[in-house]
């Protein structure tokens, strides 16, 4: 099960964490993921600009290997 459909069955961080020791959840981690559920209903949605930046396909990049190689 994932730790969205145990917190939609009103289980708290603790008890997620000691239901599946074997997993090694750190139970900061499952708070983290319950109060983003709480607040979005969804454990899988992001911040906008979270993440790594995509700097290969900037349009610099993209010029640069569209123009010809020369040795």
């Amino acid at each position: 099960m994932r730790i969205q459909t145990l917190r939609e069955q009103h289980l708290g961080a603790k008890a997620i964490t000691t239901a599946f020791p074997n997993k090694g959840w750190a139970l900061s981690t499952v708070k983290k993921i319950c109060q983003r559920v709480d607040r979005t209903g969804s454990a899988k949605e992001r911040k906008v600009g979270c993440g790594r930046p995509i700097y290969a396909r900037c349009e610099a990049n993209i010029a640069a290997v569209e123009e010809p190689f020369i040795l």
